[in-house]
């Protein structure tokens, strides 16, 4: 190889040593780059992870919700329990603090009175003035036995042995004798035809109580003023009294009634003032209807005295 040659050769070597050069502080510097801005990820990711962490032990509402049956505590109640000096106090209170009663303690038959002391007991236990021996026991059970003898034949008598009379047991108006079955007894009862109903009773009651009332006269009908036309109802007729003061013609319904009958009943009047007669007719419907009169004089009243039958 010539010597330039060597130095081109040389020359070139370098260039490319230089370019090798620049390659590798290009891929340095870029690295460095890469890495810082690595390096500031971690750590912004470590310092969220530290606070995460912080914030996490700092908390204290459960946040892995921890229930009481995990840590061992399902039997204990969610309430303030007593400090220890309450708790104490309630220990020494004698005062029966809960309230217990006598019952709840299996003395529910054990008065609230005083107990005899031992030596009192025992005083009381040997007074024989007040306590009965064996043998004074025993005869008085067999007199007792005796009694009841006597007592069981007295139970037993049903021969009126206290001689009570009727008086003495409230009996006093009761006389003695048979009395009606209760089959004889309903008979009676449910015989209506020897027994009123209360219907019969107001009917007849009516009739003792029968008042007179004003007719309401229509179709120019007027009344008498001294002696107005009247009705009353009494034993199932219809009774009319009265007069008119003056009358319409004839043909004309003078009164309406709410008596209903069978058939139409004739009915004459007798005039007053003068001679003649006037004629009514009292029709099924209840309507008093007048058919016409025969006076001789025109100023005479008709006076009415009628009974009609309602059946």
């Amino acid at each position: 190889m010539s010597n330039s040659q060597f130095v081109g050769q040389l020359k070139q070597n370098n260039e490319q040593i230089n370019n090798l050069k620049d390659q590798f502080f290009r891929t340095e510097a870029h690295m460095s780059a890469h890495e810082n801005r690595l390096s500031e990820k971690v750590d912004d990711f470590m310092e969220r992870q530290n606070f995460d962490l912080k914030m996490h032990i700092q908390n204290n509402a459960n946040p892995h919700q921890v229930t009481k049956e995990q840590v061992g505590l399902s039997n204990v109640i969610n309430e303030e329990q007593a400090t220890k000096v309450d708790f104490d106090s309630h220990l020494d209170d004698k005062k029966n603090p809960h309230s217990v009663t006598k019952s709840q303690v299996g003395l529910s038959k054990v008065d609230n009175i005083q107990q005899a002391a031992k030596v009192d007991f025992d005083a009381h236990d040997a007074d024989l003035d007040r306590h009965i021996t064996k043998d004074e026991r025993s005869y008085w059970n067999s007199s007792d036995e005796r009694t009841k003898s006597f007592l069981a034949e007295h139970t037993n008598d049903q021969s009126n042995p206290h001689k009570v009379t009727a008086e003495q047991v409230g009996l006093g108006n009761v006389d003695n004798v048979k009395q009606a079955t209760k089959s004889d007894f309903d008979i009676h009862v449910n015989d209506t035809d020897i027994h009123v109903t209360k219907t019969d009773k107001d009917r007849w009651d009516s009739s003792l109580n029968a008042t007179w009332n004003n007719v309401s006269l229509i179709n120019g009908a007027q009344q008498y003023p001294n002696l107005p036309f009247q009705f009353s109802v009494a034993n199932n007729e219809l009774k009319l009294r009265g007069s008119f003061g003056s009358l319409p013609a004839a043909g004309t319904v003078v009164a309406k009634f709410a008596y209903k009958t069978s058939a139409l009943s004739d009915i004459g009047a007798q005039v007053v003032g003068s001679y003649g007669t006037a004629r009514f007719a009292y029709t099924p419907d209840g309507e008093l209807r007048f058919d016409g009169m025969n006076v001789s004089n025109s100023s005479a009243r008709v006076s009415f005295n009628a009974s009609i039958p309602l059946w």
